[in-house]
Parts: C-alpha cells; structure tokens; sequence
C-alpha cells in the first residue's frame, strides 16, 4: 500500500508538472511538481523507476501534441527518451538523501537534453514553463538556466524552509522588477506578418504544389497598406523553390511589382540539395540576403538512423533530408538589422545569444501546420516570449496557421492572430540597440551554473564516501 502511494504521488508530480506548459500555464505548478518529486527521492526506495515514471509521464502530457499527425509510436519514443534524462537522478538518489545535490544533477541533466541526442530536444526545460513567472525578467541575465535554477530552488523552499533561501528569493524578485533595461524611441520598422494558412493540415500541408504560395499571395495582397516598410511571411509559405521553378518565380515577381515592399520569406530551395530558408526580397524580387537554417529538427527535416526510423514508423519516407546552413546571414532592411529565427531554431540558446549580438529585431518564422489543433503552437509562443525577454529584442513570431504574434522586449503579446485564422496583422517594431546580460555573457553564465551544480554533486558524493569509509572502519 505505500509503495502504491509512493507511485500515485509520482504521477501527481508528473500530472502537475505538466500544468505548467500550456494550454493552461501556470507557472507555480514547475516548483511544486518538482517539491513533490525531490521528497520522494529523500524518502522513498525504487528511485530509478519514480524518476522515469515522472520524467516520461510529464513529457507525453506536455509533448502530446506530436502524435497529431504522425501517430502515437513517435510520440512515446520521444516520451521515453525524456523520462531517460531522470534515470540518473534516481540512481544518484540512491546514495544522496540531500535535496540540494539532486537539485544540481536535475539541473544538468535539463540542459544535457538540449544537446544530446541528435543535437538535442529542449522543449520541456524547466525554464520554458516559467513565461508568466513574477521572477521571469531575471532571464534576461542568467538566461533560461538560471530560470530553470530558479524554479528548483522554489522546489527546495516548499520543502525545507529556509531563512537565507528566503531572503535570496525575496531579493531576486525585487531585483527583477528593474533589470530589463529601457530604451528611449528610436528606429522602427513597420512590419506586416501574414498568416496565409494551408489548404490541409498535417504532415500534407504542402502537398499542393504553390498553394501554400497562393495563399499567401492572396492575403497579402489584400491587406497590404502604404506605410508598410516590411511584409513577412513564416517558414515554408513558398512551398516551392522561388529561385528556380519559373511559375513560382513569376507569383513573386508580380507580387513585388504590386507591393513594391521588401518581403521576407520563408521558402524551400533546392539547388542541389533541400534547405531550410529565410529570403529577403526587394522590389524586384531580386534575393538580397539568404539565410539558411542550421539548427534542423530531428526526424522532422532529417532523419538520423533511417533504417531503424523507417521500422518504427511509416511516416520516415515522407520526410526528405534537408542540409544545414553553415553562418549567420542578417537581413537589413532601411539601416535595420533583423535575424530571422526558423521554427525548431527557437530552442538553441546559441543562436538566440547571436541574434541579440547581431541585430535590434528578431523574426520567429515557423510552420505550425503539422501540428494545428493543438498545444504546440501556444507551448512555442511561450517560448518565444521567454526569448524575447532574454534577448532584449521585439519578436514578430509568424506561422503559417498559427499562433502569429507581436511581442514586446518584455514578453507581452501586443497583438495576434489565433491558431486557424487567415490574415494579416501590422505593427511598428523598435529596433532596440541594448544588449542583455544573457546575451553578452549567456555562454559563460550556462557554463558556470553547470559548473557549480557538478561541484555540489561531486563534493557530494566524496562526503558520502568518507563517511561509508569512515563507518566501516568503525
């Protein structure tokens, strides 16, 4: 019976930390679940099996969207795989009883999942449940990490109340009232994000061959304004390449020649290979910068071990290899620089670090076709905002059927369009000039956190062997 009600408070754990990820967001549920989690690894025996239990329970509720349209095999693997992450720190429970070093290994092994396997998958971080936080601003120097510390550290107050770990707290959250720098009013760009929406959601969202394209041809052309400076369209809305297919080339031509607007787009080419790309378009739709995804999603743009992917699902066939960009390539646009972030891209710390460095605008381009109808494209948007506080930047984040959403420096959603609607909406975007602490030092402050949480569970462990050493010579 108290094995049973071990295991019952695991899934409550998994259940709640799951409340913490939208649709529902809420933000108080991370530190709890994980209160729940670190009891039982201090009291309970079985650690090993409590801790995948939570660790792949959570992750199929918050990542349950990805069964939508490629079946519920690939959805579990990638449920086991994250509940893998946890193994080691029930092992590690089995000989620390102490909450502190089981907080450094969750850490570490929170941010391993960002890098490994296959370039990694950080989708369930801590830190990324945390948008609506009262302490979320302090990401803007300690970046999504120290987020994810954070909340632990939450984790470890609901459990041992601490006079220091109170008044540290307490100081964080009046410090985070006044780290996010302003700006005064300076450039900006008037920025048109169309959401022209798919003839078929899943993974046949552009099956057609240039409806994508019309779609979004058509919206733009309805909605366009003068005072317009940019029209930017998301990831995969030339659904053929405009480089070198002559129909699709012509739609362009005869769109810049209505508009007369620079336009960003997000396109497939395919001169010699398949990528991933943002082009910036002038006038005369002449390409003047190309950026080429790098940071491509496992099993969705390639496919790692093909052979064994293929026998696990029959939707592996459908998925074409694509090649990664090599650089950063910036867009500028009237003296502005903009970087344009493609979908999957919004997890990798690096390239959200790079961005901040190197231009005063960022664009969030992604496709939510294959996943309409359900959590993604809200659970991406969160992220988004998280990205947009830890880099200082206003993000224009468009998809192809939603969410597509303005977002200041601060992390608020000034204006959006909703999953399934067809139009366009239209801002001025401040090119803002500030850099953030987590942008200039975000690398030294992940490896240093990392650091100090390998430390903790080092000299840890060396305690508890002197002492075993030191019992058994009594």
């Amino acid at each position: 019976m108290v094995r049973i009600k071990s295991y019952l408070l695991t899934v409550l754990a998994a259940l709640i930390f799951s409340t913490s990820f939208a649709p529902l967001g809420l933000w108080f549920a991370a530190p709890i679940a994980y209160a729940i989690y670190l009891r039982i690894l201090c009291r309970d025996s079985n650690l090993i099996s409590h801790s995948f239990l939570f660790g792949f329970l959570s992750n199929a509720i918050i990542l349950s969207w990805s069964k939508t349209f490629v079946g519920v095999t690939p959805w579990l693997l990638l449920a086991v795989l994250q509940g893998l992450y946890l193994v080691p720190v029930g092992f590690a429970a089995r000989y620390l009883k102490s909450p502190l070093p089981l907080i450094a290994l969750i850490l570490l092994m929170d941010e391993l999942k960002s890098y490994f396997p296959f370039g990694g998958f950080g989708w369930s971080r801590i830190g990324f449940s945390q948008v609506e936080s009262p302490l979320i601003s302090m990401v803007s120097i300690v970046g999504v990490i120290g987020i994810s510390l954070i909340s632990l550290l939450m984790a470890l107050l609901l459990i041992q109340p601490n006079r220091t770990l109170i008044t540290a707290l307490l100081l964080t959250l009046l410090l985070s009232q006044f780290v996010i720098q302003e700006s005064s009013a300076g450039e900006a760009l008037q920025i048109r994000a169309v959401q022209g929406g798919v003839p078929e959601r899943g993974l046949s969202f552009n099956s057609r061959a240039q409806a994508v394209l019309d779609n979004h041809i058509k919206v733009t052309r309805r909605d366009i304004e003068d005072g317009d400076d940019l029209l930017l369209w998301p990831e995969n809305a030339i659904d053929v390449d405009p480089l070198r297919n002559f129909s699709a080339r012509k739609k362009i031509v005869d769109l810049q020649a209505f508009t007369k607007k620079p336009l960003l787009a997000g396109a497939i080419l395919s001169e010699g290979k398949l990528s991933n790309a943002a082009v910036l378009f002038d006038e005369s739709a002449t390409a003047q910068s190309i950026y080429i995804k790098r940071y491509l999603t496992p099993f969705g743009e390639y496919i790692p071990q093909r052979s064994i992917a293929s026998a696990i699902s029959p939707h592996v066939d459908r998925v074409s290899d694509f090649t990664p960009g090599d650089r950063y390539i910036g867009h500028k646009i009237e003296g502005i620089n903009l970087s344009s972030i493609i979908c999957y891209e919004i997890l990798s710390d690096r390239l959200i670090r790079e961005s901040g460095k190197k231009s005063q605008i960022i664009a969030v381009m992604t496709n939510s076709a294959t996943f309409a109808g359900s959590a993604e494209g809200e659970q991406q948007l969160s992220i988004t905002r998280i990205r947009a506080i830890e880099s200082g930047r206003n993000i224009v984040s468009v998809s192809t059927t939603g969410p597509t959403a303005f977002i200041d420096y601060r992390g608020q959603v000034l204006e959006r369009l909703n999953d399934g609607e067809v139009g366009s909406i239209s801002m001025a975007v401040e090119a803002r000039q500030v850099q953030t602490i987590a942008t200039r030092f975000g690398r030294e402050i992940s490896s240093l956190l990392m650091l100090i949480s390998l430390s903790i569970l080092g000299y840890s462990l060396r305690t508890r062997r002197v002492k075993n050493e030191a019992s058994e010579g009594v």
